[in-house]
């Protein structure tokens, strides 16, 4: 028998309100509302037509004791299937992610991503962690828990919001400039996670009809001693940026 999974866990509603019993009223409300047309839920901010692919180029940066290590290469992933629905009745995409240092050189398959998709959310898996990259309606100010189907996060939290919903985006990679009309991004609370001693910045922006087109990752841990940290001494981190260059089928 199939079983609907609810939202409640982890949508949240807005930021604006920081009483739980309000989050969750927020959250539970969100779900009421299940006859909204596909494109109005904001599910074609992320297709998943088998043989469509995305290339992105991606640039890698580590950091030890402040000396920074670059490096470049490209990533693509390609919806490979359409697979069985899982255990609660849900669709299920896998996406091969390839990986290549030089482009005239072959794709070798890095990794494997599970993409499940209905009319609430969109969850990926990597490495054997499951996390909510969507939630639907896409609107301005949402939030919800992206670790609610992993063991991340033991309490209920909010940790990933929707901005600039509907807007238009554009990024330049190697002299290329990259449009977009319509978009959304999601992004971690940086008011929490960034402070003298640490800074983690987790954010993507989809593009409507394409899906995700930049993707941005930085952790850093700061120096500090008995005086206080030093934000500008990145002591240990990574940052990687993801920008699409390609596209089709």
């Amino acid at each position: 028998m199939n079983q609907k999974y609810s939202l409640a866990p982890f949508v949240l509603g807005g930021r604006a309100g920081l009483w739980l019993g309000g989050l969750l009223a927020a959250g539970l409300a969100g779900c009421e509302n299940q006859t909204e047309a596909a494109p109005e839920l904001g599910r074609d901010y992320f297709p998943l037509e088998v043989g469509a692919y995305r290339v992105y180029d991606v640039v890698d940066t580590a950091y030890q004791a402040n000396v920074p290590t670059v490096s470049r290469f490209q990533f693509k992933e390609q919806v490979d299937a359409g697979l069985e629905p899982d255990a609660t009745g849900q669709p299920v995409y896998r996406i091969i992610r390839s990986r290549r240092t030089l482009p005239t050189q072959a794709w070798q398959v890095d990794s494997v991503i599970t993409v499940t998709a209905n009319g609430r959310a969109l969850t990926e898996q990597r490495n054997n962690r499951r996390t909510v990259e969507l939630v639907f309606p896409v609107r301005e100010g949402k939030s919800w828990n992206i670790n609610a189907f992993n063991t991340l996060d033991t309490l209920p939290v909010v940790n990933r919001f929707y901005v600039g919903a509907g807007q238009p985006f554009r990024i330049t990679r190697n002299g290329q400039t990259y449009e977009y009309n319509q978009t959304v991004t999601t992004i971690n609370d940086v008011a929490q996670d960034v402070n003298a001693a640490y800074a983690t910045v987790l954010r993507t922006t989809f593009a409507r009809g394409v899906g995700p087109v930049y993707r941005v990752r930085r952790r850093f841990i700061s120096r500090c001693d008995a005086i206080g940290c030093n934000p500008a001494f990145r002591q240990q981190g990574q940052s990687r940026s993801e920008v699409l260059i390609d596209s089709g089928k």
